[in-house]
C-alpha cells in the first residue's frame, strides 16, 4: 500500500508499507526536497503506526542505508531501536529497525 501527500506542485510526500504476518514493513518514506524539516515524514510514520494498530500488527520495521546518518539519527527520535546490521550486495550496510505499536 503507498499513500500519498500533494501540495499544489504535485508530489508532496509518500509512504510504502507492507503488511507481514507479524509486523508492518515501512518500505519507502520520501519527502520532495523542499519540503523536508516539516513534520511531513513524523506524520507519514505516525500514520504507519496507525495502520498497523488498525491491522492488529503489533510492530513496525524498516530499515535504511547506513550512508543516510540522518536516517541514523531520525528514526530512533521517533520510538524505532536499532535491530541489527546487514551488508548490502553492492558495498555499505543496510541497517534495520523496529518500533512496538503502541
Amino acid at each position: 500500500m503507498i499513500d500519498i501527500m500533494e501540495d499544489r506542485s504535485g508530489l508532496a510526500a509518500l509512504i510504502e508499507m507492507i503488511p507481514k504476518t507479524d509486523h508492518l514493513l515501512i518500505e519507502n518514506v520520501a519527502v520532495r526536497h523542499d519540503l523536508q524539516c516539516q513534520g511531513l515524514a513524523s506524520f507519514l510514520l505516525a500514520h504507519a503506526e496507525e495502520t498497523a494498530r488498525r491491522l492488529n500488527l503489533p510492530e513496525l520495521r524498516l530499515y535504511t542505508n547506513a550512508a543516510f546518518a540522518e536516517n541514523i539519527a531520525f528514526y530512533p527520535r521517533r520510538g524505532y531501536a536499532e535491530t541489527g546490521r546487514a551488508p548490502l550486495p553492492g558495498g555499505g550496510t543496510m541497517v534495520h529497525f523496529a518500533k512496538p505499536v503502541s
